[in-house]
């Protein structure tokens, strides 16, 4: 029995050495950090769901577990603690589910490092780094204006994310080969992550029966695929009228601007923090166009990334809740399964150009190119941690 302990823990080591980082790094940042945090405000928002008897109302299930863990005590330090052991482990889920999926189709020794790399991997924020040159001087932030894959400071993401990948991971699975049983997984997946936070399903929605209709057409196969959304879109509904309706509305409502799209100030202060985030997903695309362009996952992320992006840019709330941000974390999202896109096609054999032609320096181009991005990630990180802000 304990050859058999010692056996599991020597296989998990990994799992077990990032679960331990992530704890120490998200205790730094909730009980020294604080306020440049919104963890703080996330532990207190649980509190306040405790005392005032709305434990299910909103997106409401990280705080119900908070709750749940610290057995209704309303204690603020063990709240605390209970919600940094939550985030540590839903990313070393997120690390656990991803060096799985990565086993499919590499090395397990590569696996563990693409699942780390998809851990910090962020974007250059090349206008920061231009402010010495005398460029760009008014970029005082490595955050704030890019659509990056990771973030480190909000809660309810960071729990959303390993449901809304093995979601991502058995959808892909359907483009292929339509399974029932996988069907009722990803509904149950999908629920999940819109009870954390709805953001992934705010493009998922979207994309994934389109995939789904270039596939199985209209066929029973599309239609039954549709019962996933359908369960994500009541919780959703549910979420809605609880934030908006409940009696206690402060007033905040959700509103479509395209108006602003229109303006020369817009694309001005947009135009150029775009250009920078997606540069590594261009040359990626530039570069491996003709192996991807009949891909239905290329096209899923795709999808995903632009309503992401437009959302972003066209829905917002109004009233107290307008500062909060809430249509920006969709695009965060879809942003990570495009990092996760490329490394995995960039890891995988390419039958269209095998060996050292156009398709091998394809692959090291990108994979060059995406450990620079990682690098970036840990910069930021360690930035965050130093300067206690995650600007």
């Amino acid at each position: 029995m304990n050859d058999r302990i010692k056996d599991k823990f020597n296989k998990n080591l990994d799992a077990i050495s990032v679960f331990v980082f992530m704890l120490c790094m998200f205790s730094y940042i909730m009980f020294v950090i604080k306020e440049e945090s919104d963890l703080l405000a996330h532990a207190n928002i649980a509190k306040d769901m405790l005392v005032e008897h709305r434990l299910f109302t909103t997106n409401f299930l990280m705080y119900f577990l908070v709750n749940l863990f610290t057995l209704f005590s309303g204690s603020n330090v063990p709240m605390r603690i209970a919600l940094v052991s939550l985030i540590s482990l839903a990313n070393t889920a997120k690390y656990v589910i991803v060096r799985e999926a990565f086993k499919e189709w590499t090395t397990e020794h590569v696996a563990k490092f693409s699942s780390v790399a998809l851990l910090f991997v962020y974007v250059v924020p090349l206008m920061y780094f231009l402010k010495p040159f005398g460029i760009f001087l008014s970029a005082q932030n490595m955050y704030l204006g890019y659509y990056v894959p990771n973030v480190w400071h909000n809660s309810t993401i960071l729990c959303m994310m390993p449901f809304a990948i093995a979601c991502y991971l058995l959808s892909v699975k359907q483009f292929s080969e339509y399974s029932e049983k996988r069907n009722w997984l990803i509904t149950i997946l999908l629920t999940i992550s819109v009870l954390v936070k709805p953001s992934f399903f705010f493009v998922y929605a979207c994309a994934f029966p389109i995939i789904m209709l270039s596939k199985y057409g209209f066929s029973k196969e599309l239609f039954r695929s549709l019962i996933p959304l359908l369960f994500g879109g009541l919780c959703l509904a549910y979420e809605y009228l609880t934030i908006y309706y409940n009696g206690g509305n402060d007033n905040s409502s959700v509103v479509i601007d395209i108006v602003q799209l229109f303006t020369l100030d817009f694309w001005k202060a947009h135009i150029l923090y775009l250009a920078v985030s997606l540069s590594l997903p261009i040359l990626f695309i530039s570069l491996y166009w003709r192996s991807i362009i009949h891909d239905r996952e290329f096209w899923f992320v795709l999808i995903m990334i632009v309503i992401g992006i437009g959302m972003m840019w066209c829905c917002k709330e109004t009233g107290p809740r307008a500062t909060h941000g809430n249509f920006n974390w969709q695009a965060i999202a879809a942003m990570w399964f495009v990092y996760f896109y490329i490394l995995k096609k960039a890891l995988r054999n390419n039958e269209e150009y095998p060996g050292f032609n156009r398709g091998g320096y394809s692959q090291y181009i990108i994979i060059s190119a995406f450990c620079i991005h990682v690098v970036m990630g840990m910069v930021y990180l360690v930035k965050f941690i130093v300067t206690s802000n995650f600007g």
